[in-house]
C-alpha cells in the first residue's frame, strides 16, 4: 500500500470523492472530523493531512494548534483543503508552515500533483 493520507473534513461527499480518487492512485486514505480528529490522527499517524478549515466542533485552526502540541503529529505536512480563497488561506495559515493549499471545488489532477509534490514522489 502507498502512503497514508488523512482527510479532515466534515463535508462527507467531498471527502468520499477525494478518498476514492486518492485510493485509485495507490494511497491509503482515512476520513475524520469533529472532536475525535486528534485521537483519530494519533491512531492513524498519516503521512499527510488534507485539512478543511470551516468545520463544526473542531475547526482547522484548532486542529493545527493541537497537532503542534503532539510531538508524534507535529511534523506531518498539512495541505489546507478549503472553499475559501487561496490568497486568504495563505495569509491566515502561511505562518503555520502549511505545505500547500487546494481550493474547493478542486481539480483532481491539481490535488494529486500537490500531494505528490509535498510527499516528494
Amino acid at each position: 500500500m502507498g502512503k497514508h493520507i488523512a482527510i479532515v473534513d466534515d463535508e462527507m461527499d467531498i471527502a468520499e470523492t477525494a478518498k476514492l480518487r486518492l485510493e485509485a492512485n495507490g494511497y491509503q486514505v482515512s476520513i475524520t472530523a469533529g472532536e475525535k480528529t486528534i485521537r483519530d490522527l494519533l491512531n492513524i499517524k498519516p503521512d499527510l493531512i488534507l485539512l478543511d478549515v470551516m468545520m463544526p466542533g473542531m475547526d482547522g485552526f484548532t486542529v493545527i494548534r493541537e497537532l503542534k502540541r503532539k510531538p508524534e503529529l507535529s511534523s506531518i505536512p498539512i495541505i489546507i483543503f478549503s472553499g475559501k480563497p487561496k490568497e486568504t488561506m495563505i495569509q491566515l495559515f502561511g505562518p503555520e508552515g502549511i505545505a500547500g493549499y487546494i481550493s474547493k471545488p478542486y481539480q483532481p489532477e491539481a490535488l494529486l500533483a500537490q500531494i505528490k509534490q509535498v510527499l516528494g514522489e
